[in-house]
């Protein structure tokens, strides 16, 4: 009798260790998925934008520390964009020089982790007569302000 109660109270706490273990890995599961994909070592998927709203070209060309994105030429109204995933010590920074012909119009720190993390996941910068605004996602409005060197 003693050992079908042993065996009972073994059986019982089995069942109750194993729905455990089933909840942690259900939990852990749904905290760690991220965009459709398991959140691993990358920080969240962030989108860049940057749109030409002048009547001439506008040369872009932009780059962080590990990726060089070439040079590229946005007639008026056409987007130049990426996707990156943001390090995880928030160390993910962008710049872009922008230039107008041989006319250099400035270098800007389009992406810097620390400053834009909260900011926005889809970062639209507009490229203007006086200059580059930077937009937050809601509401949308004018968080930075580059002034065009010429």
């Amino acid at each position: 009798m003693i050992n079908s109660s042993k065996k009972n109270l073994i059986s019982t706490f089995s069942s109750i260790f194993t729905i455990c273990i089933v909840m942690i890995y259900v939990t852990c599961y749904e905290t760690f998925q991220q965009d459709g994909e398991l959140f691993s070592i990358r920080g969240p998927l962030t989108t860049i934008t940057v749109r030409n709203n002048n009547d001439y070209l506008l040369g872009i060309h932009c780059k962080s520390e590990d990726d060089d994105l070439g040079f590229h030429i946005l007639k008026k109204g056409e987007l130049y964009g990426w996707k990156f995933h943001v390090s995880l010590g928030n160390t993910t920074f962008f710049l872009c020089g922008f230039s107008q012909g041989q006319d250099n119009k400035g270098v800007f720190e389009i992406y810097r982790a620390k400053r834009d993390f909260y900011r926005c996941r889809n970062c639209t910068w507009d490229a203007k007569k006086d200059g580059l605004y930077g937009y937050s996602n809601l509401p949308q409005t004018v968080i930075w302000f580059f002034k065009w060197l010429k």
